[in-house]
């Protein structure tokens, strides 16, 4: 065992210069080692800490993956990055570079997808026949033989071509990633051989058209249909539509041509006449027929009217002739009374003269007519039959009394009124205002109407409106009863009155004329209340004059002119008429009074009217208004005529109106409609 060595204290020597001794080096080289791995593992916490853990996905697997962008810690299967814009770059081998940038944040997603794309595949393309025209898609790629085509990964259209030969199409599937795939494309022939031959031979071939030479013939045609022609002189051209299947030889003969007709070219005079070959109809003059040939055939000609002619001719293949006939006319008179005198004459549309007149026409239908301006012509057939003369009176009737002509005088309502056609015509509404008992809401207009319509003989009575509304009563005034059947209905309000022309409409299957008590418009057929203007016309102008009364121009009223306020009435009404009496204090029936010139009664006396127009003080427009309705607003309706409870001069004219707007005992109405 080696002896310990000693060691033996020294006395202290302080270094020249005095003072303190020097420091150590070492503890400051320790110091800085000890900061710097706190400042790394700082660091690395920091890092730790503010980092995401990222899942990164390329498929396919690559070969070589980074991400670049940041500090990176791949931990497993994912990394931790800090948030940001990080890059991937991945490599294998047949797929392009993958680059692609995404973003990690703290919020964001943690798991990243990225598709590697696949490099192009190529082509090689092989067809049949050698050289044909390419397209990928759609597009161009060039003729064939071609270098290999480099095309994406994935389905391609594929189109071939070649002159003559079948388009063939199909879908090439790309595997891409630079292999080579060969593709091997055989074309089917376009068209097949088509043989013809004719009997006799040597007749003209024409394909579509186009002369291709004579037969026997071996052609080519393009798979489709075709037209054939084989035209050779003194025979039949004969033709046929052919299907061609491309490479289906197909054999046509040998084809035996038939002799061609001879050409009669057939005129007549007069010309229209019907031809028929051997009692076959082959047409109207001029025409030409078809004869069979070295063959005697029988021509006829006939035209109604006329005596027929009949030929036998004979012609040979291909032989043209003509036939020129003419036609004897059958005849017979027709003898035409025409008033007035001065009116033409028309037979089929040609001008006869004009005046009743003697006419010698063909044993055939014609048409007559007959015309001159205002008025309406007339039109009529006849067939004349020869040896007899036959009769026409042509009577024309203006165009006023033609329009009224087509419908009937008089008609029945579904409850069993009458109702008269009235005519059109111009007129003057109102009254002169120095006429005695004129009053301002008379103003005179000038009116036309111009559409045919009918009106009620009779006001409605109880019985008929309680057809619509059973439980109606028209009441009794001073122990008077309004209330009988055939007295006219009262106590009705305008919108009762317009109801009750709906249901007759209805009854009648009609077109209801309103509508929500508004008119419907354009104006239907259907029954509603007479204009002011109609009322007007159909009361003051019967006969063809105005009338300042119904009973005429001066008062008083004569005999039993109407049923009025008058002596009958002497317990019942303070005003009245003093030496009149027709016999009915209130209401009378309807009809028990003279009608006026247009077979209407009760227009003046009885009840009372309600019209459609809505009331105006001052209407009218200036100008000559054509069937006028009256104004488009209003709460009142215009009432017109007299009634039981009138005596004075101003209510008794004809041209007296007012505004109503409420049911009166002596109101009613009476119900018109257009004829169409």
């Amino acid at each position: 065992m080696t002896e310990p060595t000693r060691v033996q204290a020294a006395a202290y020597q302080p270094p020249d210069g005095g003072g303190r001794p020097p420091r150590s080096r070492r503890p400051r080289v320790w110091l800085l080692a000890t900061i710097a791995g706190l400042a790394v593992l700082a660091l690395g916490a920091w890092f730790v800490f503010t980092a995401v853990a990222v899942t990164v996905n390329v498929s396919p697997a690559p070969d070589r993956l980074a991400i670049e962008g940041g500090w990176s810690l791949p931990v497993g299967e994912r990394y931790l990055l800090r948030p940001g814009e990080y890059r991937v770059v991945a490599d294998k081998a047949g797929y392009r570079q993958l680059t692609e940038t995404f973003t990690v944040t703290l919020d964001g997603d943690d798991v990243f997808g990225f598709e590697m794309r696949k490099k192009p595949g190529r082509l090689q393309l092989e067809t049949e026949p050698a050289e044909t025209t390419v397209l990928i898609d759609g597009e161009t790629v060039g003729q064939t033989p071609l270098e290999p085509i480099e095309l994406e990964p994935g389905e391609h259209r594929l189109t071939v071509r070649a002159p003559r030969h079948q388009t063939a199409e199909q879908t090439v599937s790309i595997e891409g990633m630079e292999k080579l795939q060969t593709l091997s494309v055989s074309l089917t022939p376009a068209w097949a051989p088509v043989e013809i031959t004719s009997e006799p031979a040597g007749a003209t071939l024409m394909v579509d058209g186009e002369d291709r030479g004579p037969t026997p013939q071996m052609v080519e045609l393009g798979a489709g249909e075709h037209e054939l022609q084989l035209a050779q002189s003194g025979y039949r051209t004969w033709t046929r539509r052919i299907e061609v299947v491309a490479d289906e030889p197909q054999s046509l003969g040998p084809i035996e041509l038939q002799p061609a007709p001879g050409r009669l070219a057939v005129s007549s005079q007069p010309a229209g006449a019907s031809v028929t070959v051997d009692g076959d109809y082959r047409g109207r003059t001029p025409v030409e027929v078809a004869l069979s040939p070295d063959t005697d055939s029988t021509v006829r000609v006939a035209r109604a009217g006329h005596r027929s002619v009949t030929r036998e001719v004979r012609l040979a293949a291909d032989e043209r002739d003509s036939l020129e006939v003419e036609l004897t006319p059958i005849v017979g008179d027709v003898r035409i009374s025409v008033t007035p005198t001065d009116a033409e004459v028309y037979v089929d549309d040609e001008r006869r003269g004009t005046g009743s007149q003697t006419l010698s026409l063909t044993a055939v239908a014609h048409d007559i007519r007959v015309s001159k301006p205002g008025y309406a012509p007339f039109e009529a057939e006849v067939t004349p039959k020869p040896g007899e003369t036959q009769r026409i009176e042509a009577r024309l009737l203006t165009e006023d009394a033609a329009a009224l002509a087509k419908f009937p005088d008089a008609e029945r309502t579904p409850a069993g009124g009458t109702m008269r056609l009235m005519p059109t015509g111009r007129f003057t509404m109102g009254a002169p205002r120095r006429e005695q008992g004129a009053r301002s809401n008379e103003v005179r207009r000038e009116v036309k109407l111009t559409r045919p319509f009918y009106i009620g003989v009779h006001e409605v009575t109880n019985e008929r409106f309680r057809r619509f509304r059973s439980g109606h009563s028209s009441g009794i005034v001073a122990r008077k009863t309004l209330d009988n059947d055939d007295q006219p209905v009262a106590r009705v309000s305008w919108d009762d009155a317009v109801a009750y022309c709906n249901w007759l409409s209805d009854q009648a299957g009609l077109p209801r004329a309103y509508s929500g008590g508004e008119r419907v418009t354009p104006v239907t057929t259907g029954y509603r209340l007479p204009t002011e203007a109609e009322w007007a016309w159909a009361a003051r102008f019967a006969g063809g004059r105005s009338l300042k009364y119904p009973w005429g121009d001066a008062m008083p009223p004569t005999g039993r002119a109407g049923n009025y306020a008058d002596a009958s009435a002497a317990d019942l009404l303070d005003e009245r008429l003093q030496d009149y009496d027709d016999g009915h204090a209130a209401a009378a029936p309807v009809g028990r009074f003279a009608a006026n010139a247009l077979g209407l009664f009760d227009l003046g006396g009885n009840v009372a009217e309600w019209t459609h127009d809505r009331y105006s003080a001052n209407p009218g427009s200036g100008g000559v208004e054509a069937d006028p309705f009256g104004p488009s607003s209003g709460s009142a309706r215009v009432v017109r005529g007299s009634s039981w409870r009138h005596g004075r001069i101003t209510p008794l004219r004809l041209s007296y109106r007012e505004a109503g707007s409420s049911p009166r005992d002596d109101l009613g109405f009476r119900v018109a409609r257009y004829a169409e």
